[in-house]
């Protein structure tokens, strides 16, 4: 009986230090894997972050001013800024164009946009210091 009892003790002993060797071993391949998608997601993340970038920058360079100068040269058109005497027509109202805008938007950008927004004061006469 005690012969029975050491065999079922060395057993268990073997089954147990069996287990946990390969409970160790799962982890540290779930360990090695977990840093494989970590380098995986920071080239992803250097790429698109580096993509963020040219994207602004085109996008700047879409709106600076040396952009539109060569396309309105390159489509032979030629503008001039008004003198203040001059009066301008246009197109479009600018109060037109925004609520066209805020249409286009739908219901839910409205609820953003309920106000004027703030306007620049064409008086110069208020930042002239008094002597």
């Amino acid at each position: 009986m005690k012969v029975l009892l050491k065999k079922y003790r060395i057993f268990t002993f073997i089954f147990a230090l069996t287990f946990l060797a390969l409970m160790y071993v799962n982890q540290q391949v779930l360990i090695y894997q977990m840093g494989l998608k970590v380098k995986e997601n920071y080239s992803i993340y250097s790429k698109l972050v580096d993509q963020n970038r040219i994207s602004v920058y085109n996008i700047l360079d879409l709106k600076s001013p040396v952009s539109l100068e060569k396309k309105l040269l390159a489509k032979k058109i030629e503008l001039d800024i008004p003198c203040k005497w001059q009066v301008v027509k246009l197109e479009k109202s600018p109060e037109r164009f925004a609520h066209n805008e805020i249409a286009r938007k739908g219901l839910f950008a409205n609820l953003f946009s309920l106000g004027r927004e703030a306007e620049a004061s064409p008086n110069v006469n208020t930042f002239v210091s008094k002597k």
